[in-house]
């Protein structure tokens, strides 16, 4: 696949701010067709897209954002807000329709509440490496990561909280690659650590996604990696299994990073779904 430079890729993008639910979201765009929209995963931002954007804005209309909190968006306040109202507010203020929405981590289960939310704003949902069913616990392990960053951030400081979490074995396999490891650096770089400072008023929808599961009507698409964690595997598992007609497709070789470590099997998936979807 053929590498994007920071020059070309800004040369054909477009991008703005909306002010949507008492907040400020910042986006990018390329392209025309049918929207598809991507949301990014914990302490990231709408860059990790960037392979897709400029893979896919040939036949679509791609648009990814930064969600409330991060990247170049606003910070929460002390309101209680939801994602998935953030995004249905984001994609009437640009005028999608019926988009194909697209999440990473923790960003594929806010798009999956999108999903149910708004069965009339999302024509198919695709899950990369899903997060944050909640039927699903996280281990030990990273119970016990997530409270050291916290209790590092507030005790030492937030630059501690990112070496801990730059160590986090979701991003050991891309961090492999140098290159990839200098674009994870970059965004983390960038994130202000608030979460783990605040007490985030995020809500998720209520009845939770993890009971509405045989709900979702939208065509769906689950993408697992091989060296993701067991935990993530658990979530894939359990939205196959519960989510009717549902397409999976396994990476091997591939880590939670898959779309950054994998970019030319995740645009296809992406595209070859996008249109049978359609």
């Amino acid at each position: 696949m053929k590498e994007v430079t920071d020059a070309s890729y800004h040369a054909n993008t477009s991008a703005g701010i909306v002010e949507v639910n008492g907040t400020r979201l910042y986006y990018e765009e390329r392209g025309a067709g049918p929207p598809l929209l991507f949301l990014h995963g914990f302490t990231l931002d709408r860059r990790m897209w960037r392979r897709q954007a400029a893979s896919l804005s040939d036949r679509y209309r791609v648009v990814t954002y930064d969600a409330r909190g991060f990247g170049r968006s606003a910070m929460p306040g002390t309101d209680p807000y939801r994602h998935c109202e953030d995004a249905a507010a984001l994609c009437k203020a640009l005028g999608l329709r019926r988009v194909v929405a697209i999440g990473h981590s923790i960003g594929a289960h806010q798009l999956l509440e999108l999903a149910l939310e708004r069965p009339d704003l999302v024509g198919a949902w695709v899950g990369v490496c899903a997060a944050g069913l909640a039927s699903i616990p996280f281990s030990p392990e990273l119970l016990s990561m997530f409270a050291a960053i916290k209790k590092a951030a507030r005790e030492k400081g937030i630059e501690e909280a990112k070496r801990i979490w730059a160590a986090a074995s979701w991003f050991a396999p891309a961090r492999e690659r140098p290159e990839l490891a200098q674009e994870l650096d970059d965004m983390l770089a960038d994130y202000s650590g608030w979460h783990w400072t605040h007490d985030n008023p995020a809500k998720n929808v209520d009845p939770p996604a993890t009971e509405r599961l045989h709900e979702l009507r939208a065509p769906a698409l689950v993408i697992a990696a091989e060296r993701d964690l067991p935990y993530n595997h658990q979530v894939a598992r359990a939205l196959v299994a519960q989510i009717g007609g549902a397409t999976d497709l396994w990476l091997p070789a591939a880590g939670h990073m898959a779309n950054m470590e994998q970019p030319a099997a995740i645009d296809r998936a992406i595209a070859d779904f996008a249109d049978r979807a359609a």
